[in-house]
């Protein structure tokens, strides 16, 4: 699983191109992966990696690039090569999202990054991910979930404007009626549009809620542990007492929720043999706790949704989705201390750090210098006391510990070393989200 994210987080942050007798060290990115259409009108946005500077500007999964820096996609020999550019620079890109009948002009700072063999480059989103789930193997950390969303890559999603919902629960209408009112404000949120003639896609819903039962029988423990004993002989000598305990039965439950949803293209319906899906999402959770599904489906579809209207990771088995803090810098695993980059227009850009700086504490708690040589103790578990000046990151977190022992921490201290002279910069982070999916 390592390889595998160390592999697309490489991929994200070059933004999927290849670059012919290029000094790669010059040559900024976005952090997006991209794709051409075949008919060279738009650039389609395939994946955004998080904390990257296309995340902080807000592009996501889905979004059209029409124009770069004013030009037509169709007017630019190489598209993907014009918006990585020269580093450290600004491309401007014209933008379309589904559901939004209007077009944004953004501008996206290019970040530089080595490229030397065996570097491993890390938002502070990713760095986030990687220390509360002690480097993606501590599942207790994360959030179990079978979760699989599909969708239909030869459908242009962007010509559905309206949707509808099909009722089919005989059993219990009422309850279905109130989820799919759920579903229906997260969809306006997105600016869709509710019709009841004639709608673009109709929407098919499934849930289900229940407990499993297991009854556990009673236990016999038994342990054996060593006393002393006197004799007149040998003096006190150690003798074996075996003890027994008789665990008692009970129950253990289990309640399992799962949710469905299936969008289809309405106009073909009638016509088609097989169910015209264009996307489709499911979730099932497994609890210990007991939770209606009617307060719970509002989260279930926000995990779906967030693959929609492009599904980028099919299949997962975990998630997390946490708040960390944002200051901008990027981060090389094997050298913590000198910073790989830091994206324009960032808080830490904005208090005056820069790319090369080296670390020496952040929050007067200095730092490890390779992600490795930090141990899983010690990044996982950051309420343990250790002092380690990435707590910062957890300032946004709703944990019952607090990173730092001061109350409202809401600007972070990095002293750095830079050419020799030492320096000190008061960084104000920002509350950012990482929402993160895993498979083992």
């Amino acid at each position: 699983m390592k390889k595998y994210f160390l592999f697309l987080t490489i991929m994200l942050l070059i933004g999927n191109v290849c670059y012919p007798q290029a000094d790669m060290s010059s040559i900024g990115n976005i952090g997006c992966v991209f794709k051409v259409t075949p008919d060279n009108q738009y650039v389609k946005i395939l994946f955004v990696y998080q904390g990257s500077p296309a995340d902080i500007i807000g592009l996501q999964p889905g979004d059209r690039i029409n124009k770069i820096d004013g030009l037509n996609v169709k007017d630019i020999p190489n598209p993907i090569g014009h918006i990585a550019g020269a580093s450290e620079t600004y491309v401007k890109l014209n933008v379309s999202r589904y559901a939004n009948a209007n077009t944004a002009d953004v501008n996206v700072p290019r970040i530089s990054l080595p490229t030397s063999d065996g570097a491993y480059y890390i938002s502070e989103g990713e760095l986030f991910s990687r220390i509360y789930t002690n480097n993606f193997t501590n599942q207790a950390n994360m959030v179990q979930s079978s979760m699989v969303v599909l969708d239909d890559k030869d459908v242009d999603i962007f010509r559905f404007k309206t949707y509808d919902f099909d009722y089919t629960a005989a059993d219990d209408p009422l309850l279905e009626k109130e989820i799919f009112k759920s579903l229906e404000s997260q969809l306006s949120n997105r600016g869709m549009k509710r019709s009841q003639y004639s709608p673009d896609i109709l929407i098919l819903m499934r849930s289900f809620s229940g407990q499993r039962e297991q009854y556990v029988p009673p236990q016999q423990l038994i342990s054996t542990r060593i006393s002393s004993s006197f004799n007149w002989y040998w003096g006190f000598v150690p003798v074996p007492i075996t003890e027994s305990v008789t665990k008692e039965g009970y129950t253990d439950v289990t309640y399992l929720y799962s949710i469905s949803l299936k969008f289809l293209d309405a106009h073909k319906i009638e016509r088609s043999k097989l169910p015209p899906i264009i996307w489709s999402g499911s979730i099932s959770q497994t609890s210990k706790l007991k939770i209606n599904i009617l307060d719970g489906c509002n989260d279930f579809f926000t995990l779906l949704l967030y693959q929609f209207p492009t599904v980028w990771f099919p299949n997962s088995e975990y998630y997390l989705y946490k708040h960390y803090s944002y200051t901008g810098i990027i981060y090389n695993l094997n050298e913590m201390r000198t910073i790989a980059a830091v994206i324009p227009g960032s808080p830490a850009a904005v208090a005056g750090i820069q790319k090369g700086d080296e670390i020496l504490n952040i929050q007067s708690l200095k730092i490890s210098g390779k992600f490795s040589d930090a141990g899983n103790n010690q990044w996982s578990n950051m309420d343990d006391g250790k002092n380690e000046g990435m707590r910062y990151l957890f300032l946004m977190t709703k944990l019952v510990f607090k990173p730092y022992p001061h109350k409202n921490v809401t600007t972070i201290s990095f002293s750095i070393n830079r050419n020799g002279k030492r320096m000190k910069f008061d960084v104000k982070p920002e509350d950012r989200t990482i929402f993160s999916l895993f498979k083992n």
